[in-house]
C-alpha cells in the first residue's frame, strides 16, 4: 500500500499510510479503538475502496478492481473476521469445507475434509465439528473463523483481532498457529491493540508510523504443494461443483420450503389451470380441424336426368384441376344412408316417401381458399343440378377463419395470463428466499465464490420448485385423463373431442418444461435483485 488515505465524509481515519509486506512477513497493525485498523484490513481485503492512494494485492492493483477481479483477490487471501461471519445453516465442519471448496475447487473433496479436519483439531474443536454456529460459544465461533481462514493455507493472511473472544490457552493456540503461518511463506497482517506476536514490523494507527517486532530476520517462502493430474482435478472439480451448486441449492430449497409452500401451492394450482386450457384449446382445435375439413370438401350436386357421360366429362374436368385433391362419387342410396346416420338429417328424410338427397360428386380442395374457385368450376355444367349445383357457402370459410381467431386470441390471452400470475407469485416467493440468504451471499462472496458458486444454488432452488409445481399440476391432469378414460370414455370424448394419449403427454411435458423454465428465470432475476 503506497499513500494510503481514508476517510468516511468529513471524518477522516488516517492518512498516508505506506507499507510493504513479503512472503513470510507478520506484521501487527496497532492503535487505540477507532484508529482505524479494521478498516485497512477492510480496505486490503477489497471491502472497501480507498479515499486516495494504491493497494497493491498479491501483485494486482487492489484499487483498480472494484467489483471486478476480487474475487480472484480474494481466494489468495483469509480473513479471520471480527464477528466470525459464520454461515448459520452449515456446520463448524461445513463451514470450512465450504471455504475450501471456494478457494480451490480443483481440490479433491478427501483432501478438503481432511484439511478442516485437521485444522479443527489443530484448535481443539474436533468434536465440535457438526456443531452449528448457534451452538457454539463465542470464542468457540472465533476458532472456527481462524480454523477456516488458516485451512486453505493462503498466500495473504489478515487477521482482524482473531483473540478478544477466546481464552488464555486457546489464544496462544491461535498465535501460534499465525505465527507458523508466516513461518511457512505466508504474508500476515494481524490488528491488534497490544503486539504480542513475534512479529517483523509493527504498524502504529492512526499515524502511519512503522516500528520494529519482536522477531529477527524473515521467514523464508515455503515451497509449493505438488498439485494433482489434470484429469484429477477436472474430476475433483465436477465433484466440488455439484455439491457446490446441486447439492447446496436442493439442501437450502429443502431448508426454505416454510417460504417456498405458498408459493409452491398458487404455481401448482396455475399451472393445472393452464394444463385445463390446454386440454380446452386441444379440443377446440380439433373442431376446428374437422370443420375445417369439411369446410375444404364442395359437393357438387347432380342433375337428377343427368347422363353418365355428362358426369364421366365433369369429373374428367374436375380432376384435371390442380386445385383439385380427390374426387368421391356419391349416389343417392349413399347420400341417404350417410344422412340416416348423422342427427336431425335422418328425421329429415324419414318426411318424405322418396329419397330427397341426390347423387353428388364430394370434391376436396387441395387448399381451403381453392373452394370457391372449384364451385364456380361445376356451376353452369351439364351434369350439375341447375336450381342447386354446389353446396359452397361464399361466408363458411370467413366465419370459419373469424371464430378460430377469436377462440384463440382468448384462449392465448387466459394463458398468458394465468402465466403472468405464476410468475409473479414465484418472483416474489424467491425474492423474499433471497432477501432472507443475503447475509450468506454476502459472506460467501467474502470468501471469493465465483459467479457460478452464487447464481447456480439458487437456480437450482428455483428449478426444484417449478418441477414440484408443474409435477403436481401434471400428476392431477394426467390422473384426471385416466379417471375420465377409463370410467366416462363416452362423455369425454363428446366433451374435449380430440384430447387423447398423444395430447396429454404434450401437456404433461409443457407443465414440466413452463415449471422448470420460470423458476429458473425467477431464481435467477430474484438473484439480480440481490445482488443489486
Amino acid at each position: 500500500m503506497t499513500g494510503l488515505a481514508k476517510s468516511f465524509g468529513k471524518l477522516g481515519v488516517f492518512d498516508e499510510v505506506s507499507l510493504a509486506v513479503g512472503p513470510g512477513e507478520l506484521v501487527v497493525v496497532t492503535g487505540s479503538s477507532g484508529s482505524g485498523k479494521t478498516t485497512l484490513l477492510r480496505l486490503l481485503h477489497g471491502q472497501l475502496r480507498p479515499t486516495r492512494g494504491s493497494i497493491r494485492v498479491a501483485g494486482r492493483s487492489l484499487h483498480r478492481l472494484w467489483r471486478r477481479g476480487l474475487g480472484r483477490v480474494r481466494r489468495d487471501v483469509g480473513f479471520i473476521f471480527q464477528d466470525f461471519r459464520l454461515l448459520p445453516r452449515l456446520t463448524a465442519l461445513e463451514n470450512i469445507i465450504l471455504a475450501l471448496q471456494i478457494s480451490d475447487p480443483q481440490l479433491p473433496h478427501s483432501v478438503i475434509r481432511r484439511r478442516a479436519l485437521e485444522v479443527l483439531e489443530a484448535l481443539s474443536l474436533g468434536h465440535r465439528g457438526r456443531a452449528y454456529p448457534a451452538q457454539l460459544s463465542a470464542g468457540e465461533q472465533q476458532r472456527v473463523a481462524v480454523a477456516r481462514a488458516l485451512a486453505g493455507h493462503p498466500q495473504i493472511l489478515l487477521a482482524d483481532e482473531p483473540v478478544t473472544a477466546i481464552d488464555a490457552q486457546n489464544a496462544h493456540i491461535v498465535v501460534r498457529l499465525l505465527e507458523e503461518a508466516a513461518a511457512n511463506g505466508a504474508a500476515v497482517i494481524v490488528a491488534s491493540h497490544h503486539n504480542t506476536y513475534r512479529s517483523h514490523r509493527e504498524l502504529r494507527l492512526p499515524e502511519g508510523k512503522i516500528l520494529p517486532g519482536h522477531r529477527g530476520r524473515k521467514a523464508g517462502v515455503s515451497a509449493q504443494p505438488v498439485r494433482p493430474r489434470l484429469w484429477r482435478r477436472l474430476l475433483a472439480l465436477c465433484a466440488n461443483s455439484f455439491r457446490l451448486v446441486v447439492l447446496s441449492g436442493l439442501r437450502s430449497w429443502r431448508r426454505d420450503l416454510r417460504l417456498i409452500a405458498p408459493a409452491l401451492g398458487s404455481m401448482a394450482l396455475l399451472f393445472l389451470l393452464c394444463g385445463l386450457l390446454s386440454l380446452v384449446g386441444v379440443a377446440v382445435a380439433d373442431v376446428g380441424a374437422r370443420a375445417a375439413d369439411q369446410a375444404s370438401v364442395v359437393r357438387v350436386y347432380l342433375a337428377p336426368d343427368a347422363a353418365p357421360a355428362d358426369v364421366a366429362a365433369l369429373k374428367a374436368r374436375l380432376a384435371a384441376d390442380p386445385r383439385v385433391e380427390s374426387i368421391r362419387e356419391v349416389s343417392a342410396e349413399q347420400a341417404l344412408r350417410e344422412a340416416n346416420g348423422r342427427p336431425g338429417l335422418g328425421a329429415l328424410a324419414s318426411l318424405s316417401t322418396s329419397n330427397p338427397f341426390p347423387a353428388s360428386l364430394d370434391v376436396r380442395a387441395r387448399r381451403l381458399t381453392d373452394v370457391g374457385t372449384i364451385a364456380a368450376l361445376a356451376k353452369g355444367d351439364p351434369a350439375a343440378d341447375p336450381s342447386y349445383p354446389t353446396s359452397y357457402d361464399p361466408d363458411a370459410y370467413s366465419r370459419l377463419q373469424r371464430m378460430g381467431l377469436i377462440v384463440g386470441g382468448i384462449g392465448a390471452g387466459l394463458l398468458l395470463l394465468f402465466l403472468f400470475v405464476a410468475y409473479s407469485v414465484v418472483a416474489n416467493s424467491m425474492r423474499a428466499i433471497a432477501t432472507a440468504r443475503r447475509e450468506e451471499v454476502l459472506v460467501t462472496r467474502l470468501l471469493g465464490a465465483r459467479g457460478w458458486m452464487l447464481r447456480g444454488p439458487f437456480v437450482v432452488q428455483g428449478l426444484a420448485t417449478g418441477a414440484f409445481a408443474g409435477a403436481l399440476a401434471a400428476a392431477v391432469v394426467a390422473g384426471g385423463w385416466f379417471l375420465a378414460d377409463r370410467f366416462a370414455a363416452a362423455t369425454y370424448s363428446q366433451v374435449l373431442p380430440g384430447a387423447g394419449p398423444v395430447a396429454i403427454r404434450f401437456v404433461v411435458a409443457g407443465l414440466l418444461t413452463a415449471g422448470l423454465v420460470l423458476g429458473a428465470l425467477t431464481a435467477l432475476l430474484g438473484f439480480r435483485r440481490l445482488r443489486a
